[in-house]
């Protein structure tokens, strides 16, 4: 594809087809087309703008679309003021002037792959896949006293081209991987043919609600361990139902059977103890684990720690060592901050994988005041209530858990 000349390949393409028009054609700025001594018939080219191109500005070429991590040629629109002189103090030799480069402009408005590769063909842009056009563009008089007065020159009758689109191709070599061998599941046919990529006929499971069963489908509580998870949908059945849980912080996502209950309308899944809390994504795949495997889309599920009784820690002037142990073990580096008393704390020392984490909470408020806790980890907040009862018919508690409290002395 084109190299960084090209830009520069297009318009020595233009001056040489002006060429046969003008016996002189140059390519200088208004103010300075017409230098001191100089006279006679001429035409001047000026770039004075160049722009991305919107349609293939995200457009990966198809050549390397099999390639793996791509990165798309920079494509240009370029545009031109063509701007003629006379011999003579009268206008009409340039008007004349002005009119042929127009029809020769209008003839050639494709700028072929002889006429770029004959002027500069190192440039490349004859080997590019798109081909380069000319297109009139009407500017008005407030564009064109825009234009001219930035350079302090009189106006002159000119007219504007532009030339799309230019594609100058990235210096970063892209990835050759190896061609792929196969599709689909062994053994071959009997020609020695793979199966091609297994499909199934009709419509795909859809999940339309997660939610977590103890919470009586409350969808204000995140998920924790132990807990169960209720998917509503339709067409969750058919085979085999497993969820797939996917996490920013994990490096394979996590895989969990649909529990006893499930139907094609509600399927029940269990929480992973080893999901990290934050927001995850769960994904359903139906189908046998050979193949052929019809996937849900994906909904996010909120993931959130259970927190174990509190420890006091050294006692300050101003503040109490308190710390606070979970459940759910701490990737390294996960964002955590403790929300007691309206505050927001960070950890007295960097977060560790198996460490408990702790805090100087602030003695703000009187002696023996009970604070309740709660542990945020990546924009998740545990749930500082009881325990919901088994019993569904029961309401949910509406009590803080003393359990998740800490008095400070």
């Amino acid at each position: 594809m084109s190299t960084g000349r090209a830009i520069e390949a297009v318009t020595q393409t233009l001056r040489s087809l002006l060429g046969q028009v003008a016996a002189q054609v140059t390519a200088r700025p208004p103010d300075q087309a017409r230098e001191a001594g100089t006279g006679g018939a001429q035409l001047n080219l000026f770039l004075y703008d160049v722009a991305p191109n919107p349609a293939w500005r995200n457009l990966e070429p198809p050549a390397r679309s099999a390639g793996g991590a791509l990165h798309p040629p920079l494509a240009l629109d370029l545009s031109y003021l063509l701007t003629a002189y006379g011999d003579t103090q009268d206008e009409a030799p340039a008007h004349r002037l002005l009119g042929e480069a127009m029809q020769l402009l209008h003839d050639g408005a494709v700028l072929t792959r002889a006429k770029l590769s004959g002027v500069l063909a190192a440039a490349g842009v004859h080997l590019q896949p798109e081909r380069v056009r000319l297109t009139p563009v009407h500017l008005g008089i407030d564009e064109q006293s825009k234009l001219w007065s930035g350079f302090q020159t009189n106006y002159r009758l000119s007219v504007a081209y532009r030339a799309s689109v230019v594609l100058i191709d990235a210096l970063t070599p892209a990835d050759a991987p190896l061609p792929v061998l196969r599709r689909g599941r062994l053994p071959l046919d009997a020609l020695g043919q793979d199966q091609g990529v297994p499909v199934s006929v009709g419509a795909a499971p859809r999940v339309d609600r997660l939610t977590v069963s103890a919470w009586r489908g409350n969808p204000s509580f995140p998920a924790r361990t132990g807990d169960g998870l209720a998917v509503d949908g339709a067409g969750l059945a058919g085979g085999r139902v497993r969820a797939r849980f996917d996490h920013p912080r994990l490096p394979a996502p996590l895989w969990a059977d649909a529990a006893a209950g499930s139907t094609a309308e509600r399927v029940l899944l269990p929480v992973p103890p080893a999901l990290p809390a934050g927001v995850a994504t769960v994904t359903l795949a139906i189908g046998p684990p050979e193949g052929p495997v019809i996937t849900s889309n994906s909904l996010p599920l909120a993931v959130a720690v259970r927190l174990g009784p509190p420890a006091l820690g050294a006692v300050g002037a101003t503040t109490v060592r308190v710390r606070v142990p979970c459940d759910r073990l701490l990737v390294k580096d996960q964002p955590v901050l403790l929300l007691v008393g309206g505050a927001q704390l960070r950890p007295t020392a960097p977060v560790r994988p198996g460490a408990v984490p702790s805090f100087d909470v602030p003695r703000t408020l009187p002696a023996r005041t009970p604070l309740t806790l709660r542990l945020r980890v990546d924009g998740i907040d545990s749930v500082p209530l009881s325990e919901p009862a088994a019993d569904q018919t029961k309401p949910l508690p509406t009590a803080f858990d003393p359990a998740q409290q800490v008095v400070l002395p």
